[in-house]
């Protein structure tokens, strides 16, 4: 019997146990398997069956580029691809973007332009591996304003949207938080809001649904840094404990990251510790219990001093991080195992000190019927 003559639910089955990138590949070879990408109960059923790939990106000023790290070769990181932003009604010149966060797939970039003539700032909501894009325009603008992306399940549909909170700062003014429905295009703000904390940090990281902060609270001293999370479909704000407590402002070096979709990791330094520590948490949504691991406890050489993005490999014991290294636009990617050798790959100004754990999905973006469409060049990324 052909392929194209299996029964459809028997064809849906085989098709969703395909992984992502290879689904992409495999859809110009036929037109019911392409139409397969639209249908939004198959997307997923997708999402729940298919293998997960994690591939490692680095972003630049204008896109992303995929890495491969192998700690056996002499030179451990190689570059295997590129994803560039292009829209249709202007040259890739003109953009600059920067990743604000990830979740399921999709991307939140904000997107500057440098043309004066063009309204200069717009968030974008991605699917590297589809293509899919949608434009959003924030109806307001401030002098900081910080953004998060994360999902929701939609009793009316069935099917996981997705939502976007905005946190805008006006001088000492506690801040004012909205909500971007994707569904229905909108802004609205959210009133009432307990966020349980006098300080969240700037940069989140989103996983299953919620978006997680490090915060704290200058009546609690003595709990120290702890995680604050969002929920997206209470629209509500919960606090969650890190590995230990420490007190207030006691950490040299602090950082949040998410291991293949399925778990938190902190890197931590105590002040006056030479020991930088990777913890890892149990898989988020299988327990209401949020448990720790420590799996890898190094001496950095040199010793991390700035902001610092990092991923790590659990089963391998591998720590992978970049540090915005002041002054510098330089930008070096440091390896680092548990027999605490330090591996150091400089990119110059190529790369800006960004990593980012992506699995590829094939989730949907809800558009409008009169969206600006942008459009995307993969070049060898899905190939």
């Amino acid at each position: 019997m052909m392929m194209p003559e299996l029964p459809k639910d028997l064809l849906e089955e085989i098709l969703c146990r395909v992984p992502a990138t290879s689904l992409k590949r495999l859809r110009s070879t036929c037109k019911r398997w392409n139409l397969l990408k639209n249908d939004k109960r198959f997307t997923r059923k997708h999402f729940h069956k298919a293998p997960r790939q994690s591939l490692i990106l680095m972003w630049n000023e204008f896109g992303f580029s995929s890495m491969n790290i192998n700690l056996h070769r002499v030179s451990p990181i190689e570059v295997t691809g590129e994803l560039n932003l292009i829209d249709p009604h202007y040259s890739l010149d003109q953009f600059r973007n920067s990743l604000l966060c990830h979740t399921s797939g999709l991307l939140l970039l904000l997107c500057v332009c440098d043309n004066n003539e063009v309204e200069g700032t717009r968030l974008v909501v991605w699917n590297p591996c589809t293509g899919l894009t949608k434009w959003i325009q924030h109806r307001k603008l401030c002098y900081i304003c910080t953004y998060a992306l994360g999902s929701y399940q939609d009793n009316k549909s069935g099917n996981k949207s997705y939502k976007i909170l905005s946190r805008r700062f006006y001088g000492h003014q506690d801040p004012e938080f909205e909500i971007y429905e994707i569904n229905s295009n909108s802004w609205r703000r959210i009133l009432d809001v307990n966020v349980d904390c006098t300080d969240m940090y700037i940069r989140n990281v989103s996983l299953k649904g919620k978006t997680y902060w490090f915060a704290t609270n200058e009546k609690e001293k003595q709990l120290g840094l702890f995680l604050i999370s969002f929920d997206y479909t209470t629209e509500r704000f919960e606090r969650l404990c890190l590995p230990y407590p420490h007190p207030y402002h006691g950490y040299q070096n602090e950082s949040l990251s998410v291991v293949r979709e399925e778990k938190l990791s902190v890197l931590l330094q105590r002040t006056f510790t030479s020991k930088t520590e990777i913890w890892v948490t149990n898989k988020i949504g299988e327990t209401k219990v949020l448990s720790w691991i420590k799996v890898l406890a190094v001496d950095l050489t040199p010793e991390p001093k700035f902001d610092i993005k990092f991923l790590v490999d659990e089963e391998k014991k591998v720590l992978v991080y970049t540090q915005n290294n002041g002054y510098k636009s330089q930008s070096i990617v440091y390896i680092v195992g548990k027999d605490n050798k330090v591996r150091e790959v400089d990119f110059g100004d190529e790369f800006k000190p960004f990593l980012l754990n992506y699995v590829p999905s094939l989730t949907q973006i809800q558009q409008m019927e009169n969206s600006i469409q942008s459009l995307f060049r993969d070049i060898h990324l899905f190939q």
